[in-house]
């Protein structure tokens, strides 16, 4: 019984310190180094030149960035997001990260989160793709 309650209590005290590090980490001005496409067909497209950056201020989310690819050398896709002071906030864990738009909230989830890199990615329901930025510390 203790060896079930001692895992427990060890289960929650790292969800909080992951919150609370993800928290401070997030803050700050990130510059999106790569973009990854996956399409609604499971097709990965990636644009290593993508331009953009973002802005963490604990509570809102605030920049763009426009990307581009080849879709199988048929056409080429330029595509951008734009997020301008959009409310945001962690979930409880401290792994997702909702964003506020006019139109609806995104899910995005954190993949890596360190004091210089960060890569999240959501899933963008009117263009059926999932969206994966790649951002490195400005």
């Amino acid at each position: 019984m203790n060896k079930i309650l001692f895992g427990l209590l060890t289960l929650v005290l790292l969800s909080c310190s992951k919150y609370k590090q993800n928290s401070k980490y997030l803050v700050g001005a990130w510059q999106v180094d790569v973009v990854r496409i996956e399409d609604g067909e499971g097709f990965l497209f990636y644009d290593s030149l993508a331009n953009g950056n973002f802005t963490f201020d604990g509570s809102t989310i605030d920049g763009n960035s426009s990307y581009s690819y080849s879709y199988f050398g048929q056409y080429n896709v330029s595509d951008s997001v734009l997020f301008t002071q959009n409310w945001c906030e962690l979930d409880q864990n401290g792994d997702v990260l909702r964003i506020a738009r006019p139109t609806d909230t995104l899910e995005a989830k954190i993949i890596m989160l360190t004091k210089k890199e960060l890569t999240f990615e959501y899933y963008d329901y009117l263009q059926f793709r999932l969206k994966r930025f790649s951002c490195v510390r400005k």
